[in-house]
């Protein structure tokens, strides 16, 4: 275990002195305990290797910091001590860098420059005054291009001691971070035990991946969690960049103003009012808007490759259901008691597309289902082939059947043993239109 390093502050050396002498003077009332030293906030990051679910069938090995990516939300106050003691359990050296944040050299996190890397097995304990108030975040700086992309990032709010006059107040508040994923960056590989494969036709991966999924706060469509409030609230969402690629974030229904940037407030005359914001590498926006316009809305990156694979939820109104009638929801429950006594077992296998024997086949374009309907006699098994350039599924409404994320080139077959009509849709592109139907007669 290396040593427990502690940083004392210059700035607190001063205010002992200068409480000292305060102490001495005749009639001075008694400091209290919150004058006499900033509150300690203690935490406590594991970096650790866990499976991850990107979406229902698509399980990944990721890196986190305490089994979650992206990290557990850290949330200080101004003028905090904050204690973070970092224990190391990957198979690799790693650090923790606090971006946008003013802490001492030696608790910056670049190894080899601030300190020496976190050797695994190790733990270390960063120590530092909670400076610059906002939105700040924090992720390794060993193999960054490796190691975040591998899930090791986090949000770190800093709320300021004494909030700017005039600044409103916020009934619901949201954090997204945005980042990639490439299905071939494996731990194997980025540990040297396995050798990068090819990704799409003829792609050859580097250390800058072909990026196969768009991730928001380390879920892709419907897992992840959409931005829910009332009629009327004053509504904040904060958006980090935790990835390697620009961005560009647009909600349906709203305009927004720009209330921050990395994390720096904006002055009420600067603030743009905007339906879109383009976010590059690390940085951060806070987007303010007050809601006026119940419905249900898309909430996405407007690059369409992005929206098309991962990064796309919903803006929703307490009490609003979507315009088109069907059953849309945030992500199919689970299958009833009565579904699954009588659903075949969920299809997770692939076969390749030109093995399939069966003559029912749905082809998967981007991003539609051809035939949309299909109607087959009991017993049935139906192929869903993926001809196009995305990952797709085919996962019921009530459960009963899903597919898991199929392939390019790639098919899922499933036997139907009893009658009735099956709705099901794409997990990555339902918000693209993409459903269908089997009825078995």
């Amino acid at each position: 275990m290396r040593p427990l390093l502690v940083a004392t502050p210059i700035a607190l050396l001063g205010l002992t002195a200068a409480l000292v002498a305060w102490l001495l003077v005749p009639g001075a009332p008694a400091a209290t305990a919150s004058s006499a030293a900033p509150a300690l906030r203690d935490f406590t990051l594991i970096a650790q290797e866990v499976d991850w679910e990107l979406m229902p069938g698509t399980t990944v090995r990721a890196w986190t910091y305490n089994g979650t990516m992206p990290g557990p939300e850290l949330r200080v106050t101004e003028g905090d001590l904050v204690r973070v003691t970092l224990v190391n359990r990957l198979p690799v050296p790693t650090t923790i860098h606090w971006h946008g944040v003013d802490v001492p050299t030696h608790m910056d996190g670049v190894p080899g420059l601030s300190q020496p890397a976190v050797q695994s097995g190790e733990t270390f304990v960063y120590e530092f005054t909670a400076t610059n108030p906002g939105t700040r975040w924090y992720h390794t700086h060993q193999d960054p291009e490796i190691q975040t992309h591998l899930g090791l990032y986090g949000s770190l709010i800093i709320e300021p001691k004494t909030p700017p006059a005039g600044q409103p107040t916020h009934d619901r508040e949201f954090t997204y971070l945005l980042s990639e994923w490439s299905l071939a960056m494996t731990p194997e590989v980025a540990t040297g035990r396995a050798s990068l494969p090819h990704s799409g036709p003829g792609a050859p991966h580097a250390k800058q991946p072909d990026f196969d999924l768009f991730l928001m706060n380390g879920k892709v469509h419907d897992s992840i969690q959409p931005i829910t409030f009332k009629r009327g609230e004053r509504i904040r969402i904060r958006v980090i960049n935790a990835g390697s690629l620009v961005h560009t974030i647009h909600p349906h229904g709203h305009s927004f103003k720009i209330v921050a940037t990395d994390g720096n407030p904006v002055p009420p005359a600067a603030q743009l009012t905007k339906d879109s914001v383009t976010i590059g590498p690390s940085e951060r926006y806070d987007l303010e808007f007050v809601a006026t316009n119940p419905g249900v809305w898309a909430f996405h990156c407007h690059m369409e490759h992005h929206m098309a694979n991962g990064m796309m939820t919903t803006i929703r109104y307490e009490g609003s259901q979507p315009a088109v009638a069907g059953p849309h929801q945030h992500a199919a429950p689970p299958a009833t008691a009565a579904t699954a006594a009588t659903a075949p077992a969920p299809a997770q296998t692939y076969v390749a597309a030109a093995g399939v024997a069966t003559p029912h086949k749905v082809v998967m374009t981007d991003n539609r289902y051809a035939p949309g309907a299909l109607t087959v006699p009991t017993g049935s098994t139906v192929a869903w082939i993926n001809n196009g350039t995305n990952l797709h599924t085919a996962s019921a409404f009530d459960g009963s059947l899903d597919s898991g994320a199929i392939p390019t080139g790639r098919a899922s077959t499933f036997t139907f043993t009893k009658p009735g009509t099956y709705s099901y849709f794409c997990r990555q592109h339902l918000l693209n239109g993409m459903s269908g139907t089997v009825t078995i007669e």
